[in-house]
């Protein structure tokens, strides 16, 4: 089986697994979550994301003797994801919190603090070719959670004004996405290779899972008025 074909494989059955998480039939219950949870998600998105241009960069400029045409990849790949933490910034302030700077944002959560750095890693010193597990499902996951992207426009009532990051990303990882896969079927050769790749895809989306798990429990605790670096959310119905 190619590398792609097998890559695809061993992430919708990861999916799979992660569809019976019970946070998220918990979030898919009518009434349950409200745009609180929205809005810790996308603060959680901007801490990450704007590490993801760096994390890509890094991998070109390695002591490693890479490809030329595989270090082009990771230079222009990381040029175009410049700046798209502040779409996710963007569409948190625009659910009423116009007035929150980016230095009065919490700091990230531990899971999101764990996905970076595993990124860091992966992209400086692991395979070469290693971060492109990452890039693969994380290029494609709207073929997964439309659901979720339903839930939050109909369910919770998110303005179209504050989904920016879903909706411009959803476009851009199109072709994102098979330029991935053109990049793994051109460089990704060995069995060494490929296993490196599949691990961290399995790591950073497990990993993900986390920080995704731990934003929901930061929702319960201010839900129910427990101790939450949220606390300033609005509670919003």
């Amino acid at each position: 089986m190619e590398v792609v074909a097998r890559l695809k494989s061993k992430l919708e059955s990861k999916m799979e697994i992660l569809s019976k998480s019970p946070y998220l039939n918990k979030v898919m219950e009518p009434g349950f979550v409200n745009k609180d949870l929205y809005a810790i998600y996308m603060i959680e998105t901007y801490h990450y994301t704007k590490h993801n241009a760096r994390n890509q960069a890094l991998v070109a400029t390695r002591n490693d003797d890479l490809p030329f045409g595989y270090m082009k990849y990771c230079l222009k790949h990381a040029q175009e994801e410049v700046g798209h933490e502040m779409m996710a910034f963007h569409d948190f302030k625009k659910l009423g919190y116009e007035n929150i700077t980016i230095q009065d944002l919490p700091q990230p959560l531990s899971s999101t603090n764990a996905l970076i750095g595993y990124l860091y890693y992966t992209s400086g010193k692991d395979n070469i070719y290693a971060r492109l597990g990452y890039s693969y499902w994380a290029e494609r996951v709207y073929e997964y959670i439309q659901p979720l992207l339903n839930l939050m426009k109909a369910g919770l009532g998110i303005p179209e004004k504050a989904m920016t990051f879903f909706v411009q990303h959803s476009e851009i990882d199109i072709s994102h996405a098979q330029e991935v896969d053109a990049i793994i079927t051109e460089f990704v050769k060995t069995e060494e290779d490929y296993l490196k790749v599949e691990a961290t895809m399995l790591t950073s989306l497990s990993l993900t899972t986390k920080m995704l798990d731990e934003v929901f429990e930061e929702f319960v605790n201010i839900k129910e008025k427990n101790e939450s670096r949220y606390s300033f959310l609005k509670h919003t119905k």
